[in-house]
């Protein structure tokens, strides 16, 4: 397989089935936002995909860059928004109320309601995320993000 190099700013071709792909693309070191963009045939305006809604943002193992298997598709200079660091939050174990948000590796003490709606500081594998997305597109709970999800404290339930 071809090896690549990741680049803020590439995109990247994301198998969904035997048919379709979408696309997703790096935005920081091992931080990569994946779009609603399913397509049975390659897109080479990259402005299409990037106007395309984001899925969602979050921490991938780079290997499927790397050996290739995410083809790359090209690169352009990333957005004022999507330069903007990206959060995830951290949930202690024993005490599911006491949370922290992560930017880049700065933690800050949040309140629970301020890490809801972030993804977990968690990083993916290829399989995983291409399973994500392939659920999304099928309408379909993921178990992986769900397992991943915020707890509700009981105190708070």
């Amino acid at each position: 397989m071809l090896k690549q190099k990741e680049a803020p700013g590439a995109f990247f071709k994301v198998k969904i089935d035997e048919c379709s792909h979408t696309y997703g693309r790096i935005i920081a070191n091992n931080v990569y936002a994946f779009y609603d963009f399913k397509t049975d045939k390659d897109e080479s305006d990259l402005s299409l995909i990037e106007q395309s809604k984001i899925i969602f943002k979050i921490l991938v193992n780079h290997r499927p860059i790397k050996s290739g298997a995410w083809k790359i598709v090209g690169i352009s200079e990333l957005s004022n928004e999507l330069k903007k660091t990206v959060p995830f939050f951290i949930q202690e174990i024993g005490n599911l109320s006491v949370c922290w948000i992560d930017r880049n590796g700065t933690r800050e003490r949040a309140e629970f309601q301020e890490c809801n709606g972030l993804e977990r500081l968690a990083v993916w594998d290829q399989i995983h995320v291409e399973k994500r997305i392939s659920d999304y597109y099928h309408g379909v709970q993921n178990k992986y993000s769900q397992g991943l999800e915020l707890k509700i404290p009981t105190d708070m339930g």
